[in-house]
């Protein structure tokens, strides 16, 4: 973990606050008239992503952000509404390992999200 700053801490408390995913410069307006310099958020938006501490999804060309918790999820994305639902991993986590195992791969991480239209936007 990173050590605490006043940025970070700021940063940490709009992206907590946030209802749903935000790019960073849309956290960067959020912060106000003291916000750190945008460079600034988007190196703490990785650390957080890194860390394990905000999910980062493809939006629209761009990445944005959010809070999450510890669990290890993939997530659902609509491309037109943009509404995002975390999910399990459940099969994804086997077929992850096996893939990596038969091609002697040592696995570190990997990302599984599924971009589509929600149950709404495809009605």
């Amino acid at each position: 973990m990173k050590r605490s700053t006043k940025q970070r801490s700021a940063v940490v408390a709009a992206l907590t606050e946030a209802a749903d995913f935000v790019s960073a410069q849309q956290l960067h307006v959020l912060l106000g008239v003291d916000a750190p310099s945008l460079a600034t958020v988007y190196r703490t938006l990785q650390a957080l992503v890194d860390e394990g501490l905000a999910d980062t999804v493809a939006r629209g060309g761009e990445q944005v952000y959010r809070a999450c918790g510890t669990a290890h999820h993939h997530h659902l994305v609509c491309t037109e509404c943009a509404a995002t639902v975390e999910v399990d991993g459940g099969e994804i986590e086997e077929w992850a390992a096996r893939t990596a195992h038969e091609h002697g791969f040592v696995t570190d991480s990997h990302i599984a999200d599924i971009y589509g239209r929600c149950a709404a936007c495809s009605a």
